[in-house]
């Protein structure tokens, strides 16, 4: 088996691509980003960056008001900082989903410009110590022109508070935290999210 290093270009700006695609993309984080701890501590979270891997359903759904979407899965995410050491990663015990859906009615032609969200669940890593968030951390981008978006910031929807994965005897799999007491949260002051910055596109791989 042989990879093409010459992949052909694709067309991120062409709707049609999306539909059961897997696209892997570089990341940083813009903006102010800030850990919140329960004793009052604030982190600034500087020199965030990592990638991520997205894949696209297969199927095209309909909106009430006839436009297409369809869901999109966060197949892996990884953000670090060398400047503060915090290590995110993507929780592998819980589905981090999303949806795309176009902003004009229509068919697969007209998944772009789109709309999209995820829910994310994640593990941070910090100072020896793991944490996890049992809400999901809400992340949106609206009117998209390209898929994967690059220089399109997802926006948090509001803080996500983060427990001691070791407050919590289910462990990353936990879904209620009970008793537990949250450990930090993490938000931001202005612009809080991925900011894709290139496409890293797999070849095409012969058998």
């Amino acid at each position: 088996m042989s990879a093409d290093a010459r992949s052909a270009a694709i067309d991120h700006a062409d709707p049609l691509i999306i539909p059961g695609s897997t696209h892997h993309v570089g990341l940083a984080i813009r903006g102010e980003l800030k850990l919140y701890f329960a004793d009052g501590e604030t982190l600034d979270c500087d020199d965030v960056q990592g990638m991520s891997a997205v894949r696209s359903s297969d199927e095209v759904g309909t909106t009430a008001d006839g436009r297409p979407t369809l869901v999109v899965t966060r197949l892996m995410t990884h953000f670090h900082s060398n400047v503060t050491g915090l290590l995110i990663q993507q929780n592998p015990s819980r589905p981090n989903l999303g949806r795309l859906t176009g902003i004009a009615p229509g068919g697969p032609e007209t998944l772009l410009p789109a709309d999209v969200t995820f829910d994310q669940y994640l593990i941070l890593a910090l100072r020896g110590r793991l944490y996890v968030n049992t809400d999901p951390l809400v992340m949106e981008a609206a009117g998209i022109t390209t898929f994967p978006p690059v220089g399109t910031t997802f926006l948090s929807k509001g803080a996500t508070v983060f427990y001691d994965l070791a407050d919590l005897p289910g462990g990353i799999t936990q879904r209620d935290p009970g008793d537990a007491v949250p450990s930090l949260a993490l938000a931001s002051q202005s612009v809080c999210g991925s900011h894709l910055t290139h496409h890293i596109d797999m070849p095409v791989m012969d058998g």
